[in-house]
């Protein structure tokens, strides 16, 4: 479907770095009318490189990126993708405290557990990203944390994964005082979940939005012993991007305002500084094909429905491993669920789980929501030859963990 075309054409022809439209503009420039999705869907206004008819690969092969979006008003803005940030470190700095709340609900993430009772709040307003892959993530990260590299692109590069380790460590030494162990417990996890967003980003090259936090924040070790105090933040109206991401030791880069060009986005390996070019090319294919063929296995396993939803828009079904991939290089089918995009985020962060028995657990975290309807229920979708069902001792480690995660959290 060429017909949003036009609608790229246009954006090329301006002069201007940033244009916002409304639906009735477009409508006008492509001489059609917008389906109903465009005002009921976000994915429809996605900036996908899909060569499917999606209307965003044609904006996007003209260098532009949709930033906001506000369907309840009609309008969506659009950004050059290579326009750099004309804002200084120093105006960044938060001025005033915004609440999460309205923050989230701002940058278009899912409040309704906020809403369904209001004493939950400390379940969410402590956390240290929201979202999931469907709503896109958003992170609270400290402006001192900042940087400015040589070009004037300001950045973030702290290891959350290595920084939820090293509270890991704290939290399983006995010698140290047990409100401390508990507190580096709930950062361990709170880190590992940032840590999960960012790597999910760039796989996905999804930008991520940041609400920029500023305040009292204890150094090194200290952290696990003294608690944060956040003084002022507000919701960055820039868009991030990552950059790169180590997946042998979670080390990466998000840069403010300006998207990592499509052919340097390659995925790190952790021997990759001791191999050939064609040693990473080879590692980097297998890669992909194993991930090709493990999803359409999946797709056929599952007859192109989620396992726990049931839904059929199998352009949201993901090939989500039982056993995480960093762990285990295993495409067989029975290490495999197929996952709507949003259920395999909540999978992989331990929000969601299901027995081996095929029942689903739903996070404390969750009620009020959408997906408090699946807990206790059977998967919706099963394999029919029991080869390809997932297997039981995977589905069983892996509901540990998540029994575990929620037992601490309940200390």
């Amino acid at each position: 479907m060429r017909k949003y075309q036009p609608l790229a054409a246009h954006l090329a022809a301006q002069s201007n770095s940033e244009v916002t439209l409304s639906f009735s503009d477009i409508e006008k420039i492509i001489g059609n009318e917008l389906p109903p999705t465009a005002d009921r869907f976000k994915p429809f206004w996605a900036n996908s490189r899909t060569k499917d008819g999606h209307p965003g690969q044609f904006w996007m092969e003209y260098g532009w990126r949709q930033v906001r979006l506000d369907q309840v008003n009609r309008l969506v803005t659009f950004r050059r993708a290579d326009a750099p940030p004309t804002e200084s470190l120093e105006s960044l700095k938060p001025l005033s405290k915004g609440t999460l709340y309205d923050l989230l609900r701002d940058a278009g993430v899912s409040i309704d557990g906020w809403n369904e009772d209001f004493k939950s709040n400390p379940n969410f307003c402590y956390e240290w990203c929201f979202g999931s892959v469907t709503e896109g993530f958003v992170l609270c990260l400290w402006h001192s944390e900042f940087k400015v590299n040589e070009d004037g692109w300001i950045y973030f590069d702290r290891n959350a994964r290595a920084e939820s380790d090293q509270r890991t460590r704290i939290a399983t030494d006995l010698a140290i005082e047990k409100n401390v162990r508990n507190r580096a417990k709930t950062q361990a996890q709170r880190g590992k979940a940032l840590d999960v967003a960012i790597r999910e980003s760039f796989e996905r090259r999804l930008p991520v939005r940041v609400i920029v936090g500023a305040g009292r924040r204890p150094e090194g070790e200290d952290r696990a012993e003294q608690a944060a105090k956040v003084e002022k933040r507000y919701l960055d109206g820039q868009e991030w991007y990552v950059h790169s991401y180590d997946f042998s030791n979670g080390e990466c880069v998000l840069v403010r305002g300006i998207e990592k060009t499509l052919e340097d986005n390659t995925v790190e390996q952790a021997d990759d500084e001791d191999s050939t070019y064609d040693e990473v090319q080879n590692r980097a294919i297998k890669t992909r094909r194993g991930q090709v063929k493990f999803r359409r296995a999946l797709l056929t396993a599952y007859r192109t429905r989620c396992a726990v939803t049931g839904s059929r828009i199998e352009e949201l079904l993901e090939a989500a491993h039982i056993v995480p991939h960093s762990r285990l290089t295993d495409y067989n089918v029975h290490n495999g669920l197929l996952l709507r995009a949003d259920i395999h985020t909540l999978f992989d962060l331990h929000l969601l789980s299901i027995d081996s028995r095929s029942i689903v657990h739903v996070a404390p975290q969750l009620r009020g929501t959408d997906y408090e309807k699946y807990d206790g229920k059977s998967l919706a979708v099963v394999p029919e030859r029991f080869k390809d069902a997932p297997a039981a001792d995977a589905l069983d480690k892996h509901y540990s963990m998540y029994l575990e995660r929620h037992r601490r959290q309940r200390r």
